[in-house]
């Protein structure tokens, strides 16, 4: 979609970099890192390095041929991995209960795995590399340039922004 010329007044997208001659604000950071049960990894060995995955049963998006292709990076190296397995889903809830039963490593949005991940549910996998997943980088809010910004618009804007910030679970506490 473009913004401009189909004469969107707002956007949510994330992306690691807005389209240029956007207006834009980044609201917070969309980290994904991958997950599984201790009692997987226990019975199935803990992934070193990313090319391990290839011998695990990964839980993925799945809505294109991509999401199965995790990309890692690790002071500057990169490292392209493609995984399989017997589970895919697009929503972030499903692929957790997906781990939870021990079905595999998955890929999780930080903000849908912190409450399992405090509490020892599920453990992060490969904590030392950052996962790069193609919902990975700012949550942006955006807008075509010299557009005016209806009050009602302003108003919704701060309210989202008031919003994500009292919201813990979507900010990683380190």
């Amino acid at each position: 979609m473009d913004l401009i010329d189909d004469r969107v007044d707002l956007a949510l997208r994330i992306t690691e970099r807005p389209s240029p001659g956007l207006i834009g604000r980044q609201l917070m950071t969309i980290e994904h890192l991958l997950c599984a049960t201790p009692g997987y990894l226990a019975q199935h060995g803990t992934p070193q390095h990313p090319q391990d995955l290839a011998q695990h049963s990964c839980i993925y998006l799945g809505e294109t041929p991509n999401d199965a292709r995790w990309k890692f990076r690790r002071e500057g190296k990169t490292v392209t991995v493609n995984v399989h397995g017997r589970y895919a889903a697009n929503h972030t809830g499903v692929r957790l209960d997906a781990v939870k039963q021990h079905i595999g490593i998955g890929s999780l949005p930080y903000f849908t795995a912190r409450q399992a991940l405090d509490s020892g549910e599920v453990v992060q996998v490969l904590p030392e590399w950052d996962f790069l997943s193609s919902y990975h980088g700012g949550l942006w809010l955006l807008y075509g340039p010299n557009q005016h910004l209806p009050p009602k618009l302003r108003v919704f804007i701060d309210y989202l922004v008031a919003c994500l910030a009292k919201e813990p679970q979507l900010k990683r506490l380190t």
